[in-house]
C-alpha cells in the first residue's frame, strides 16, 4: 500500500467519523429538545393544577406527590403514616408531645385552608404531606443520633427532647398557610400555631372535620 492510498483511506475514515459524529450529535440534540419540550408541558400542567405550589416547595416533592394524587393515592393517609411511623419510635419522650401537636395542628390547618384560603384540596394536602416528608426525615436522623434507647411496650424508643423540635424543618408548618392567599371570608386574624404565651407549638385537639375524612380512609 503506497503513501497516497494510505492518505486517501485516512481521509475517508475521517470523513466517515465526522458524518457519524454529526449524526450522533443530531440524535442527541433531538433527544434533548424532546426532553425539554416534555418538561415544559409537565411544568405547564403543574402550573395549571397546582398554581400555589409551583417553585415553592423544596426539591421535587411537588412532582412526586402530584403523581401520587393522579393515581389515587390518599395524600392525607400518606401524611398520617409519615407522622405515625416516627411517633411509635419516640413514645413518651418530651419531643413526642410536640410531635403529636404537629399532627393535630396539621388537621386544623387543613380545615382552615379549606374554609378560608384559596387552592384545591389536593394542593393543601400536597403542602401538608411535603411538610411531613421533611419532618419525618429529620426525626429519623434525630432517632439515629440518639445515644440512649429505652424499651417500652416491647419495643425500643428514643428519648427526644422538646427543644430539638423547635427548629426547621419542624417549624416550617408555620409557612404552609402563607402558600395560599386568603379568601374574602377569612377572619381578621390568621390562624396561629403559638399559644397566648408565644409557646410553639400550641396544644391542639385536631379537627373533627379531618377526623371524618381519615375515618373514611380507614384511619
Amino acid at each position: 500500500m503506497n503513501t497516497l492510498t494510505t492518505v486517501l483511506l485516512a481521509i475517508i475514515a475521517y470523513i466517515l467519523w465526522r458524518i457519524y459524529r454529526q449524526c450522533e450529535n443530531e440524535t442527541k440534540n433531538a433527544a434533548i429538545e424532546k426532553f425539554k419540550a416534555k418538561r415544559e408541558q409537565e411544568e405547564k400542567g403543574l402550573v395549571a393544577k397546582y398554581p400555589h405550589l409551583v417553585n415553592k416547595l423544596e426539591g421535587n416533592w411537588l412532582e412526586i406527590f402530584a403523581r401520587h394524587a393522579e393515581i389515587g393515592t390518599p395524600l392525607l393517609k400518606l401524611a398520617f403514616l409519615l407522622y405515625l411511623h416516627e411517633s411509635t419510635k419516640i413514645d413518651y419522650s418530651p419531643g413526642s408531645f410536640k410531635w403529636d401537636s404537629f399532627w393535630n395542628l396539621s388537621e386544623e390547618l387543613l380545615e382552615h385552608l379549606e374554609k378560608f384560603h384559596e387552592g384545591s384540596t389536593v394542593e393543601h394536602e400536597i403542602a401538608i404531606v411535603t411538610y411531613w416528608q421533611a419532618a419525618a426525615e429529620a426525626m429519623g436522623k434525630l432517632i439515629e443520633e440518639s445515644p440512649n434507647k429505652e424499651m417500652r411496650a416491647g419495643r425500643a424508643t428514643s428519648p427526644i427532647e422538646g427543644e430539638n423540635l423547635e427548629v426547621a424543618p419542624y417549624t416550617n408548618i408555620n409557612k404552609i398557610v402563607l402558600l395560599f392567599p386568603q379568601k374574602a371570608n377569612h377572619p381578621d386574624k390568621e390562624i396561629s400555631l403559638l399559644d397566648e404565651k408565644g409557646v410553639f407549638p400550641r396544644e391542639s385537639k385536631g379537627s373533627a372535620h379531618i377526623h371524618e375524612k381519615m375515618k373514611a380512609l380507614g384511619l
